[in-house]
């Protein structure tokens, strides 16, 4: 949600340097560029405790886990990583479970902070 929100300095670099010259760099105190963050994936990480899984589990929820698994996925819900943790190993049949459950709640938080930053957005252009 923040990275929505960053605006990048507009730099300009001198292409007449020559090669023995360090090139002549402007960066822009008024014009920003805007951070696209519509490829930037949400990480879940699901927890498991016994036969069940916790979304981002608290610490004492943690303390009781056999494994948990923080799996990155986009908006066009593809996963872009998968870090496993915790002593236990998982059956495949899990991991593909705990995959199936991570895309449906990255769509849900996706959706979540959407709105929220279009809420916000609006919010800032009536002030």
């Amino acid at each position: 949600a923040a990275l929505s929100n960053t605006g990048i300095p507009k730099v300009d670099v001198a292409a007449d340097a020559t090669s023995d010259e360090q090139p002549e760099v402007n960066i822009s105190d008024e014009e920003f560029l805007q951070f696209d963050t519509s490829g930037i994936p949400v990480i879940v990480t699901l927890t498991k405790v016994g036969r069940h899984y916790i979304v981002d589990a608290t610490s004492e929820e943690e303390s009781q886990m056999s494994s948990a698994v923080s799996i990155s996925v986009n908006r066009k819900g593809h996963i872009c990583g998968l870090t496993k943790r915790g002593g236990v190993g998982l059956d495949p049949s899990i991991i593909l479970d705990m995959i199936s459950v991570a895309k449906h709640v990255s769509e849900q938080l996706i959706n979540k902070l959407d709105s929220e930053i279009a809420a916000a957005e609006a919010s800032e252009e009536e002030s």
